[in-house]
């Protein structure tokens, strides 16, 4: 009966966090579930405390991030750096594409997915849109910032709210997260522009012979910066935020603590100088993500404790044990479908749980990551912020279907699963 009601809890929160009804914030079902199975004592409070051990310094660090995020988007930095990219190279089509899906990447890695996604998908749906693009090329520069939105994320610990949840669990900091998935991430970042290109590259050159690509103008970039000096604090607080990452654990400090520093920071001054909106930085950050975190934990906990993830570890043992390619591949894949299927949040403490309990590989953590994030853009489910590009498209008058999603996302997904899993294995046979 208490495995039944496991699985009925987390079938029926996954299909509303999907849905979405009325719009409402993934929180407001998750919450209800996971309070149920405390209440009827599927689980202890114990087990909710444990969770929340697991997952308050992975949301604390993306609220800081999101808030500094929106702290520099208010004072133009993002349209700046964007604009830059579009003034040269609007007539050029195809390298501008390159140029804003690397700015995506960069986006992505050091701040977060969620972050590109909100970012920079409102800026490509207005440059494609003043250039006069067909819908094939819309999409096309859609999908390259929605692709490199998580493909990018695997590079840092910071990058994607699922790798701090797995470096906490693990116990890894920030620095040997770094050396384990710098060389990965970025060939991921650079096998998603390959493909883009290869994919797409006609698309984007048949469309380029529609108009006269040189009649465009675009704004000064310096123009849409609010602020001088809170453009170049950003500047130095990006900097001693990075830094401060990786001397995290010589002064034994969460990440959560300096990304929140830094926002903080930023958002005094910019108060001070009446050039931050407070109101509107408050409602544009997601308090509600550490509601979200720690219900859903508990639901897929629950899952864990009941049995009924006990299939994962049975198949993920032989892959384990069957030398270090198969390990790497093998692994590697098992996470990307057990992402693409129940969501990437979910899926990374199943993994994780999983590799604990077969005392796996040190490789495996790696793998697993490379899954949570690569691998999760196979379908539409495996990402949040997946869902949340796909969402801004519908508001801004672009539907893209789940089985047209599933069509690129198996298309561009697979290829560059492979080559960042290999640049994984070439790292540790190296």
């Amino acid at each position: 009966m208490i495995l039944l009601l496991s699985i009925l809890v987390f079938s029926v929160t996954l299909i509303l966090i999907i849905w979405r009804p009325k719009g409402l914030n993934e929180a407001v079902f998750a919450a209800p579930g996971a309070l149920l199975l405390l209440v009827t004592g599927s689980l202890a409070w114990e087990d909710a405390a444990y969770i929340w051990q697991v997952v308050w310094n992975a949301t604390l660090s993306l609220i800081g991030i999101m808030i500094l995020t929106a702290l520099m988007d208010d004072n133009g930095f993002f349209r700046w750096a964007a604009l830059h990219i579009v003034r040269r190279f609007h007539s050029r089509r195809m390298l501008l594409m390159i140029g804003l899906s690397g700015f995506s990447c960069l986006i992505t890695t050091f701040f977060n997915n969620d972050g590109t996604v909100l970012i920079m998908t409102p800026i490509v749906l207005e440059v494609t849109a003043l250039l006069g693009m067909g819908m094939k090329a819309r999409v096309a520069f859609l999908l390259s910032v929605g692709l490199m939105a998580d493909t990018a994320s695997a590079t840092l610990m910071v990058s994607n709210l699922t790798n701090i949840l797995s470096a906490d669990f693990f116990g890894i900091s920030f620095g040997d997260y770094a050396r384990h998935m710098a060389f990965p991430g970025i060939t991921a970042s650079l096998a998603t522009i390959a493909v883009l290109v290869l994919v797409f590259g006609k698309t984007i050159k048949r469309d380029s012979t529609v108009a006269d690509l040189s009649t465009y103008s675009f704004p000064d970039p310096s123009s849409v910066i609010g602020n001088t000096l809170i453009f170049r604090l950003s500047w130095v607080i990006l900097l001693f935020i990075l830094i401060g990452y990786f001397g995290s654990e010589s002064l034994a400090v969460p990440v959560s603590f300096i990304a929140c520093g830094g926002a903080i920071l930023l958002w005094i001054v910019g108060a001070a100088t009446k050039s931050a909106d407070s109101f509107r930085i408050v409602r544009r950050t997601p308090w509600l993500i550490v509601v979200f975190a720690l219900a859903m934990n508990l639901i897929v906990y629950n899952l864990h404790l009941h049995g009924a993830t006990d299939w994962f570890p049975d198949l993920l043992r032989p892959v384990s044990e069957s030398g270090l390619t198969g390990a790497i591949f093998g692994s590697g894949i098992l996470f990307s479908l057990l992402a693409a299927v129940m969501n990437n949040l979910p899926a990374v403490l199943i993994s994780s749980l999983s590799i604990s309990e077969i005392n796996g590989s040190a490789i495996l953590p790696f793998a697993s990551l490379i899954g949570m994030s690569v691998g999760a853009k196979l379908t539409p489910l495996g990402s949040l912020a997946t869902l949340l590009w796909l969402g801004l498209l519908r508001r801004d008058g672009v539907h893209i279907s789940w089985g047209q999603y599933m069509k690129f996302g198996l298309i561009l997904t697979i290829p560059v699963l492979l080559v960042t899993l290999g640049a994984l294995w070439l790292q540790a046979w190296l």
